[in-house]
């Protein structure tokens, strides 16, 4: 899967680590923030689904988490779409 910049959408050849102070070559934005890390997810407790994370209060400047990981999780369904499908499983006509 290819690691996109979240705010140019431009493709990010990534090394060993991504640092602080690292940016974006296209746009110029920072790597290493809230929005740009795997982790990220708005309906989880401080926007993060690391447990051990703690609250940054601008998702899109660089920042020092320890648990950072560039780039998105693999594409799920959306949440009605997903909502939908269970509730067709469970109520599935057998026979």
């Amino acid at each position: 899967m290819e690691k996109k910049c979240v705010f140019c959408g431009k493709a990010i050849e990534t090394k060993e680590r991504i640092g602080r102070r690292d940016s974006c070559p296209s746009c110029g934005r920072d790597l290493h923030s809230c929005l740009q890390c795997r982790f990220y997810d708005v309906s989880a407790y401080h926007q993060c689904a690391e447990p051990q994370s703690e609250w940054v209060s601008d998702k899109e400047k660089g920042n020092f988490c320890d648990y950072f990981e560039f780039g998105k999780k693999k594409e799920e369904k959306s949440r009605p779409e997903d909502a939908r499908s269970k509730l067709e499983a469970l109520f599935k006509k057998k026979g």
